[in-house]
């Protein structure tokens, strides 16, 4: 009897384990199909999210199909797939862009803010007229004939980056002081003391640095120049605390040097 009863447990206990090994693996096979589904689901989903619109703001000067060209962002495009730490990289590529944020806004839509480089001078070189940013890059060249409505760099080569930055710091002072607004023309040179202006045929001595300053001297003294009508060869700002004006002779031509 007890030899039947022990084979009657072993027998039982056998069916127990089969039972539950049949139990789990029906659960791990659930969790697989279930998985594989939500997956399933998840791409055809996706499939329905594709890229309808694309919102660009911040650009004033480049126009919206010049962004999304250089974004290489096509209508039909699948939005899950739409690299946007890609396309961010290819945009500051551009001259004009200066940094761009991206972002997706299911179900199809692109939004791309840019911050576009600012336009402080007009770069002269080799008979060609160039756009210059406030970091001193070239952002396009003007073709044709052009009316100058920003300051004119003259006689600086585009490679030499010391006398481009200086440049644009000094068009920055002349921003801030105000001399901008009422000039017809400005230019700005380079001679081996340092920086020169022509502004509206006065032609003045600068230097490097401290370009507030010196502006500031300048502006103090030039109502006075003007009031007493002698014709000025050159003023130089160069020596600190003073202005250094050279009248012209007479009869003799405008000299710059």
């Amino acid at each position: 009897m007890r030899s039947k009863n022990k084979k009657r447990k072993s027998a039982y206990r056998r069916g127990e384990k089969i039972a539950l090994f049949f139990k789990r693996g029906t659960i791990v096979f659930l969790v697989i199909v279930i998985a594989a589904l939500a997956v399933l689901g998840v791409k055809l989903l996706s499939r329905e999210f594709h890229v309808r619109e694309v919102l660009i703001s911040g650009n004033y000067h480049l126009d919206k199909k010049d962004v999304i060209e250089a974004a290489g962002i096509t209508k039909g495009d699948l939005l899950l797939d739409v690299p946007l730490n890609h396309i961010e990289e290819k945009l500051k590529k551009n001259a004009w862009i200066k940094t761009a944020a991206l972002r997706k806004q299911y179900p199809g839509t692109v939004v791309i803010r840019i911050d576009e480089a600012v336009p402080k001078a007009l770069l002269s070189d080799n008979k060609k007229l160039y756009l210059l940013a406030d970091d001193g890059n070239v952002l396009e060249r003007i073709s044709g004939d052009v009316t100058p409505f920003l300051p004119v760099i003259k006689d600086i080569r585009p490679t030499n980056q010391k006398g481009i930055s200086e440049a644009i710091r000094l068009v920055e002072s002349l921003s801030k002081k105000n001399i901008l607004a009422d000039r017809e023309s400005i230019e700005i040179g380079l001679e081996s003391y340092g920086l020169t202006m022509n502004i509206d045929g006065e032609f003045i001595k600068v230097g490097y640095g401290n370009y507030s300053e010196k502006l500031e001297r300048w502006i103090e003294l030039e109502p006075e120049i003007r009031k007493k009508g002698v014709p000025i060869k050159y003023v130089d700002l160069r020596f600190k605390d003073s202005v250094i004006v050279k009248p012209r002779k007479p009869g003799s031509r405008r000299s710059q040097s």
